[in-house]
């Protein structure tokens, strides 16, 4: 009487354990991760600290990191003052690395690409750098982050623009050394750039994947391992 009750409990243990990925954690054989299909898509987390609120948002496709800009930025608002940049990241198992970088800025230029001296134009004073680390929850069908980070500002920059006009480059001499009557139509101006003022503030942040596609990288793997466009926009796929 006993023995074909144990064998009906062994049965139905054996099927709960088959569909254990049907209530809510992962499917069997998967090494415990949802996040088999690869790290590929849009991540974004929101930033919190003293005086200070962000959001870092960036990107992967094809198991690196997106190339595209805009997929892969942040913005803080410190002490009253807006700043902004490009996020480098690596995600590296379950260890989350990343660094902010100061708002870049170019040399105006005309439309062939060269550029007159002189010139004139503005580096937004609140540039500032930072960086951060974490962790990532591999069994979290979200890919859930969190960690902490610092951002202060961006320090005082030593620049030089070199000017070399062509014009008349078969009629130029090219200066050779110090005891040469050769030379060129070379103008080499430097500029610094100051450091800008904005308080340095610790943060943690808490973050999930968005999407399973790459902002703004055109195409990316899903979770079926098919490729399908991107849009400019993370909308929580």
């Amino acid at each position: 009487m006993k023995l074909p009750v144990l064998c009906t409990f062994a049965i139905l243990a054996s099927i709960g354990a088959t569909h254990a990925g049907s209530f809510g954690g992962p499917p069997p054989f998967t090494d415990q991760s949802p996040l088999q299909s690869g790290i590929d898509g849009s991540y974004q987390a929101t930033a919190r600290g003293t005086n200070l609120t962000g959001v870092i948002r960036f990107a992967y496709s094809n198991g690196v990191q997106s190339s595209q800009a805009t997929a892969n930025q942040y913005q803080f608002f410190v002490n009253g003052e807006v700043v902004s940049g490009g996020v480098t990241a690596s995600i590296t198992a379950k260890e989350l690395a990343g660094v902010l970088g100061g708002s870049d800025f170019s040399v105006p230029s005309n439309s062939n690409g060269s550029t007159e001296l002189p010139i004139v134009f503005i580096v937004r004073g609140n540039r500032a750098n930072g960086q951060f680390t974490g962790q990532m929850n591999l069994e979290d069908p979200m890919a859930a982050f969190n960690g902490k980070g610092t951002i202060g500002p961006a320090p005082t920059e030593t620049n030089t623009i070199v000017l070399i006009q062509t014009n008349n480059f078969n009629n130029a001499l090219i200066v050779v050394d110090s005891n040469s009557s050769l030379s060129q139509d070379v103008t080499v101006t430097p500029f610094v750039v100051n450091g800008s003022n904005i308080t340095p503030s610790n943060f943690t942040f808490e973050g999930v994947r968005t999407s399973v596609f790459a902002q703004s990288s055109g195409v990316a793997s899903n979770t079926s391992g098919e490729t399908a466009p991107t849009t400019s926009t993370a909308t929580g796929q």
